[in-house]
């Protein structure tokens, strides 16, 4: 079984200098580490799992999403008793195959739709965010909201992912409600310092 975290690190209970530099810079979260943990032990109850090779686990709003290297899904899959296990500790459980690329990822979620295109921003303070246009005609075939598409895209990729319909951009605006680019934009322009 391949994890995000050395095993000698998840016995031992200390991080060696690398898994320790992954988890300042982000590539791994706590989340990662305990669930390694858990892992490596219902490896015993179910040996399918020693095939595995978990890239990153996140944790969200009653979910848990399992990045897997390519192939390694159908294995998940397989293990109906561990897949229940899960359900009942986590929540849903959503697997996702492959390297984390935006689109990728995207893709995986809002099948079989196609985004329009995705636009990244580079924000002041060195941060990147990305906004994916949807067709308004896939509305309906999206099982996700946009909230729940944001959640859930931005905590796999570690960086901001908005969702829009291209119908919202064209609806007629409140002028008494800002939406939600604004509003950031608003943020921003706030914690610039001035000259």
């Amino acid at each position: 079984m391949k994890l995000p975290v050395c095993k000698f690190d998840l016995e031992s209970d200390m991080l060696c200098p690398n898994c320790q530099a992954k988890l300042d810079n982000g590539e791994i979260t706590q989340f990662d580490i305990g669930f390694s943990k858990w892992l490596l032990e219902r490896e015993k109850e179910y040996p399918n799992l020693n095939d595995l090779s978990l890239s990153r686990a996140v944790q969200i709003d009653g979910r848990i999403v399992l990045i897997v290297k390519k192939k390694n899904k159908a294995l998940l899959e397989s293990q109906a008793d561990f897949i229940n296990e899960l359900k009942n500790l986590y929540g849903d459980v959503i697997i996702v195959e492959g390297s984390p690329k935006l689109r990728t990822v995207v893709r995986s979620f809002i099948h079989p739709a196609i985004e329009v295109g995705v636009n990244s921003l580079y924000l002041p303070d060195g941060t990147k965010e990305s906004i994916v246009m949807l067709h308004s005609k896939d509305r309906e075939r999206i099982t996700y909201s946009n909230e729940d598409l944001r959640k859930i895209v931005s905590a796999i990729m570690g960086q901001s992912v908005l969702f829009e319909y291209q119908d919202d951009r064209n609806k007629p605006k409140d002028e008494t409600a800002e939406d939600e680019f604004d509003l950031k934009m608003k943020e921003l322009s706030e914690r610039v310092p001035r000259r």
